[in-house]
């Protein structure tokens, strides 16, 4: 089998997610940016991670700010949960609607629809991760204030027991009451792959400067790589301003990178 001498064959990265891949290149950048001058090769291998990078920040801010969060799983139990809170209130409504010195039911009614639902179901409307947190105050103020218990002397029960199943289920396809592993959309892999090839593309264009006779070239090298050679102690730092990226989950341990081979 013929060889190959890509940079992808010649250099091999840290175990990187996309977080991790975005924090990487930023601190590559930034060390770079501290040099006065940058040999042209390397100077360019450096400017092909800039627009890369970017794209990969924006695709991760977009996860951040909820874009594409209504998956079609998310979207059938936000139904669910819609119903569910939809159908209680509705129940509630037409109790208050009775004459409360004829039916006691009525006043009960309208202390919880006052209490947890003051506003209506307005809060069913905002994004997902959001309407389960609102929901999930409005379910403890039904616990705090003893009206679980009302409600089902009133013959409330199953609207009580089909709202703890959607909110359970509404939870689990968010990944907030279970955890679940991150899948990446394909926008954020391909930028992931992307960022991936211009930093080994940066790697052998700066190892290729260094000169065996020219200790200068070396500590250059080391320099410019310093976040990647001590990539598994700094993976677990928490990110700052300067990487403009949400803090999300990143593992913190990665195999260290192997130095510059020299020339």
């Amino acid at each position: 089998m013929a060889r190959s001498f890509t940079a992808g064959s010649l250099v091999t990265l840290p175990r990187l997610t996309a977080i991790s891949a975005a924090r990487l290149a930023k601190q590559l950048l930034s060390a770079a940016a501290k040099e006065k001058k940058l040999p042209p090769m390397v100077a360019a291998a450096r400017d092909a991670i800039v627009p890369v990078r970017q794209k990969l920040a924006t695709e991760l801010q977009k996860r951040t700010d909820g874009a594409g969060q209504e998956t079609p799983v998310v979207r059938a139990a936000d139904i669910v949960e819609d119903n569910a809170f939809g159908a209680f209130v509705d129940w509630l409504r037409a109790l208050r609607r009775l004459p409360a010195e004829r039916h006691p039911p009525s006043t009960t009614a309208g202390s919880v629809l006052d209490d947890a639902f003051k506003d209506g179901l307005e809060f069913l409307k905002i994004a997902p991760q959001d309407e389960w947190q609102e929901a999930e105050i409005r379910l403890a103020v039904l616990v705090d204030k003893g009206y679980r218990e009302a409600v089902a002397k009133l013959g409330g029960k199953p609207f009580l027991d089909e709202l703890d199943f959607a909110h359970e289920a509404y939870g689990k396809a968010l990944g907030i009451t279970e955890a679940k592993p991150v899948v990446e959309s394909p926008a954020i892999r391909d930028a992931l792959d992307d960022v991936k090839h211009e930093l080994r593309a940066y790697v052998l264009a700066v190892s290729s400067q260094v000169k065996r006779k020219e200790p200068a070239t070396q500590a250059l090298a080391d320099r410019l790589l310093a976040p990647l050679i001590h990539w598994k102690e700094n993976a677990a730092a928490p990110l700052t301003e300067d990487d403009d990226l949400d803090p999300a989950q990143d593992p913190a341990a990665h195999p260290p990178a192997p130095k510059p081979v020299e020339q």
